[in-house]
C-alpha cells in the first residue's frame, strides 16, 4: 500500500468487496497505519458490527438481531470493544453527503489530526462530483477516479477504492478507473450460481494489474457469516 497510489477492488454485487476492503483496513490499522474507512453504503454501526464479527468469529446475524448474542458472545464483544474501537488507529466515516469534496475534506482533517496512511472509499460509483450539463457518466466517474488519485498524492496516503463489476465481469466506466489505479484486484466467486460446486466457499482474488509486481490469482476462503476472508489453509 504505497503512498500516492490507488488500489481498485472490483466485484459484482454480493460477492463481498466491502468485507474484503474492511478486512484490509483493519489489518493495516493493526500494523499501526492510520486508516480512514469512508462508506457511502453502510452506517458506522454496521461497519463496527462487521469488524466485531470478523475479529471475534461471531456470526454477523447474531450481532445484528436483538437477542442473537449468547452470554459468551457478549463477553467477546465486551473484550474486543476497547481493543478494536478505542486503541486501533481506524476511523469510520459516514459522510453526510456523497461528494468527492466531502470525502476529501474529511481525509484532510484526519491527516492533520495525527496523519493518514490509508483511505478506503466504498464505493467509487456512488461518489458524486460537480457534473457539467454535457458531461457523460463516464466523464463523471473519470473525474472521481482522478480526484482520488490526486488526493492520495497530496496527502501521501494509499487509497483503496471499491468499484462495481457488470454481470459480464467488466468494470463500469472501467477505462478511467484502470488508468488511475496502480493495482486492480477483482474479487470473483467461482461457485456463483452453483450450490453444489466443488469450489463452494472459495473466492479468487485476481490481481489483474500491478505496477509493483506480477499479476496473479490467489484463492482464499470466504467466511461471510463472520464477515471475513481467510487463507484457505486456515479453514
Amino acid at each position: 500500500m504505497r503512498p500516492g497510489n490507488v488500489t481498485v477492488v472490483a466485484a459484482q454485487s454480493g460477492v463481498g468487496k466491502s468485507t474484503f476492503a474492511l478486512n484490509a483496513a483493519v489489518a493495516a490499522a493493526k500494523t499501526g497505519a492510520r486508516v480512514m474507512f469512508s462508506s457511502l453504503e453502510m452506517s458506522g454501526t454496521e461497519l463496527m458490527q462487521k469488524i466485531a464479527a470478523a475479529e471475534g468469529k461471531i456470526a454477523l446475524h447474531h450481532l445484528t438481531h436483538q437477542g442473537g448474542l449468547t452470554a459468551e458472545g457478549w463477553e467477546t464483544v465486551r473484550r474486543l470493544g476497547p481493543e478494536l474501537f478505542q486503541s486501533l488507529p481506524l476511523r469510520v466515516y459516514r459522510p453526510d453527503g456523497a461528494s468527492l469534496g466531502d470525502i476529501a475534506a474529511a481525509a484532510r482533517a484526519c491527516a492533520r489530526d495525527g496523519g493518514l496512511e490509508l483511505l478506503v472509499v466504498d464505493y467509487l460509483l456512488l461518489v458524486e462530483v460537480e457534473q457539467a450539463r454535457n458531461n457523460t457518466r463516464e466523464q463523471a466517474v473519470a473525474s472521481v477516479s482522478r480526484g482520488l488519485k490526486n488526493l492520495s498524492v497530496q496527502l501521501g496516503c494509499h487509497v483503496i477504492a471499491l468499484s462495481q463489476l457488470n454481470d459480464d465481469g467488466f468494470m463500469r466506466e472501467s477505462r478511467a478507473i484502470k488508468n488511475d489505479a496502480s493495482i486492480v484486484v477483482k474479487v470473483e466467486r467461482p461457485d456463483a450460481g452453483e450450490p453444489e460446486s466443488p469450489r463452494a466457499g472459495e473466492v479468487d482474488l485476481v490481481i489483474e494489474k500491478n505496477r509493483f509486481g506480477p499479476t496473479a490469482r490467489v484463492t482464499v476462503a470466504a467466511q461471510l457469516h463472520y464477515s471475513r476472508f481467510v487463507d484457505v489453509a486456515h479453514t
